[in-house]
């Protein structure tokens, strides 16, 4: 059988000009449905593995969003293992800094393209933290229901956090959070710099929505920059990662997310 892989994120738009999105919704969403952790001292490096058959289509195919919060360099790939065969690497090995004063809500992190996972294929997820020297911790195999769907084309390099801002999703069994991350692809703004959001919910129903923002007038007027992306899941964790926008010079950029209740905007970056 011939491993699928689906490729890295799309471009970014072309000479720093952000355009007016449409508030369209977008259907790409994954679950959190295995795990992976190298711990080093008292932080650690996780890598979450994300089944993207939540998306429509019901894609039969998954990925890792790797995150280290340790202060030694961490590497994340998959594995995979056809018919019962041994495991092999399926993705390109990603090594992701550490060094910094971290938690994992503001660590840099990487997903990976998105590679098929469907009946007779396992695939899991491998970690090194490259001080341990050790064996690489994997998490458990998934596999997923045949498709014939395409998963999205949102394989990233390394981001950095940068802003959080979370909602609360009230219902009758409780108070569930949905959250957004701004991200960057400079520890630092630079002209070069890009922007991308994360989108967590936890079992958040009814649905959570984010997107980006973006202004160049220094805050004054704000524009949608990316489709919204929805989050709806009775249990566990839910992600989206809308397409990264430029955020260089002259550019500002935030992530508004809304439950039930209006909207609410992280600070700008």
């Amino acid at each position: 059988m011939t491993v699928a892989a689906i490729g890295a994120a799309g471009a970014i738009v072309a000479g720093g000009t952000i355009p007016t999105m449409a508030a369209t919704t977008s259907g790409v969403r994954y679950q959190a449905v295995q795990y992976a952790s190298a711990p080093w001292g008292s932080s650690v490096c996780n890598a979450t593995v994300l089944s993207a058959a939540l998306s429509a289509g019901h894609p039969a195919y998954v990925s890792a969003m790797v995150t280290n919060a340790t202060t030694e360099a961490c590497t994340g790939w998959l594995q995979n293992s056809v018919n019962g065969g041994p495991w092999a690497n399926v993705s390109p090995k990603q090594s992701v800094p550490g060094g910094r004063s971290l938690t994992l809500s503001n660590a840099p992190w990487y997903k990976t393209a998105n590679y098929y996972a469907g009946p007779g294929t396992r695939i899991r997820a491998c970690l090194q933290v490259s001080a341990l020297g050790e064996t690489p911790q994997c998490s458990g195999p998934v596999s997923l229901a045949a498709s014939t769907a395409t998963p999205a084309s949102d394989g990233t390099s390394v981001y950095y956090g940068q802003r959080q801002q979370s909602v609360s999703i009230i219902t009758g069994s409780g108070d569930n959070q949905c959250n957004a991350w701004l991200n960057s692809s400079t520890k630092s703004k630079a002209s070069t710099t890009d922007v991308s959001m994360t989108l967590q919910g936890l079992a958040v129903t009814p649905a959570c929505t984010g997107w980006l923002e973006s202004s160049t007038d220094n805050g004054k007027t704000w524009e949608q920059a990316t489709p919204t992306y929805s989050l709806n899941i009775l249990s566990g964790l839910e992600y989206a990662f809308p397409p990264a926008v430029a955020d260089g010079t002259g550019h500002l950029v935030r992530a508004c997310v809304k439950g039930n209740a209006a909207k609410k905007c992280s600070a700008a970056w």
